[in-house]
């Protein structure tokens, strides 16, 4: 359109030049030459325009694929919280199940160990008791024989040992009881006789020489003999109860020491009277 309008221009110019002043000509050219400099102005300026419009049309393609990335990638940030927090509401519920488990057990753990500590106290205090009489038992004993030295009382699991000594408690024969022994039996008497609860066993050993007594066959006879005639004595002399006495004879074969000897044989020779306290019982572990 510039261009037209310049042609028709420079035709009218050669058309009126012969009869244009000079002044009028140069205003015209000068005119001429403003408006073709302010056209290339224009067109440099429209120019600058279109590449600025084709940046800024590049620049929002870039931002509107920047706004798209970005757009996605909080989609997939929502769909990962959506996810973490799906997991995170289940974990929260296994952990709430798990520790409701765990309280559950540790509370029975804790019923339990209340079971065993009560348990572990009854067995404590049975086991305090059971000791407690033996203990009275064998001090009643040591009480009755506290000048006899040769007289030993001793404990040995759920019973008392009194042992006497053979010397003083049978004859020269080693088969009656003699005069002193019947004082020695009188304090035994005395304990068993206030405690009809007790259960003695007579236990007599020998040597393994036997008496001259044609009656006697063998050892085992003789210790036996010599229990029987403790116990008789003992219920018919003293009134103890005679279901509280058993005599048991061992003969010569649980020597303390060799039967080489006369020293030796007079060791082996002996009476232990085991006495059973009634015990209160001990709890069993469950």
């Amino acid at each position: 359109m510039l261009k037209v309008r310049f042609f028709t221009l420079l035709a009218l110019f050669f058309a009126l030049n012969a009869c244009v002043k000079p002044k009028i000509y140069r205003a015209e050219v000068a005119t001429r030459q403003a408006t073709e400099n302010r056209e290339k102005v224009l067109v440099q300026e429209l120019l600058d325009r279109k590449r600025e419009t084709t940046e800024l049309i590049k620049q929002v393609g870039e931002l509107n694929r920047l706004i798209g990335n970005q757009e996605a990638e909080i989609q997939d940030l929502n769909t990962e919280l959506s996810t973490r927090t799906q997991k995170l509401g289940e974990s929260s519920s296994k952990l709430a199940s798990e520790k409701a488990a765990l309280e559950k057990e540790l509370a029975a753990n804790k019923a339990e160990l209340a079971k065993r500590n009560a348990l572990l106290q009854r067995i404590q205090k049975a086991q305090q008791d059971r000791t407690k009489i033996l203990g009275d038992l064998k001090s009643s004993l040591e009480k009755g024989y506290a000048d006899q030295p040769d007289v030993t009382a001793s404990l040995e699991g759920e019973t008392v040992l009194l042992t006497l000594p053979d010397k003083r408690l049978f004859d020269a024969k080693g088969l009656e009881i003699s005069a002193s022994g019947k004082n020695l039996l009188s304090p035994l008497a005395q304990v068993v006789t206030s405690r009809p609860e007790l259960d003695i066993e007579v236990v007599c050993h020998t040597d393994n020489v036997l008496p001259k007594d044609k009656t006697l066959q063998d050892t085992w006879d003789w210790s036996l003999r010599r229990a029987t005639n403790l116990t008789r004595l003992l219920i018919r002399e003293f009134n103890v109860n005679a279901n509280q006495l058993t005599p048991i004879g061992k003969g010569e074969f649980y020597p303390l020491t060799s039967n080489e000897t006369a020293d030796g044989r007079q060791k082996n020779r002996r009476t232990v009277l085991v006495i059973w306290p009634v015990l209160p019982p001990v709890p069993l572990a469950e």
